[in-house]
């Protein structure tokens, strides 16, 4: 990997560069792990910067990345839903004012699990979704299930698509990834939308 000069503010890219920098260490595993389980509760750089260069290093062991990268996010979105959701209720009212806490419970109860869900599958922060539905008591069986599915479609259609082109994968995945997985959930929505 050839050195390029990062500038001091840009931070998120020397974060971005420092995780690549594990992809062919025997670490790396445990590493996509951990990533997949913070990037769940709070800002940080989305697992699949490691785990698309993990799978072109290994590409028989895609599959096995991709469920580690599924494994710790969900992990890290029951921290999400139980830990930054309680710390989050207890201030939030007083902070926010429960006249604007009210409205985004409303909507959880209606649509929750779907807001869950297109945020483990696209690139919207997952985080925020994670939080939100613990603040808003969305029911924990329908919530772990939109992770689980949401989760192991993108990581696992990541791990798909370079298991299958390999290297040909990064180039498709950095240029059209987000853009598949967008317009996937908006039929899905459209599709629930129109079922209710």
């Amino acid at each position: 990997m050839e050195h390029e000069h990062i500038p001091n503010w840009a931070i998120h890219r020397r974060l971005y560069v420092w995780v690549l920098s594990f992809a062919a260490k025997s670490t790396a595993p445990f590493v996509l792990f951990g990533i997949a389980f913070v990037e769940a509760f709070m800002p940080f750089v989305p697992p699949d910067a490691l785990l698309i260069p993990m799978c072109l290093e290994q590409r028989r062991k895609s599959g096995l990345f991709a469920m580690l990268a599924v494994l710790g996010s969900v992990a890290g979105a029951m921290v999400g839903y139980f830990i930054i959701a309680s710390i989050i209720s207890s201030g939030a009212g007083w902070f926010i004012g429960q006249e604007q806490i009210q409205p985004m419970v409303d909507e959880f109860e209606v649509r929750g699990q779907l807001w869950v869900f297109v945020a483990a599958l696209t690139p919207v922060p997952f985080f925020l979704l994670t939080a939100a539905a613990g603040v808003a008591k969305l029911n924990f069986g329908l919530f772990l299930a939109a992770c689980i599915v949401g989760r192991t479609i993108r990581y696992g259609l990541e791990a798909a698509i370079v298991w299958w082109i390999g290297e040909r994968a990064k180039t498709f995945i950095e240029k059209w990834f987000n853009l598949v997985t967008i317009i996937a959930c908006l039929i899905v929505a459209a599709s629930w939308w129109a079922l209710w």
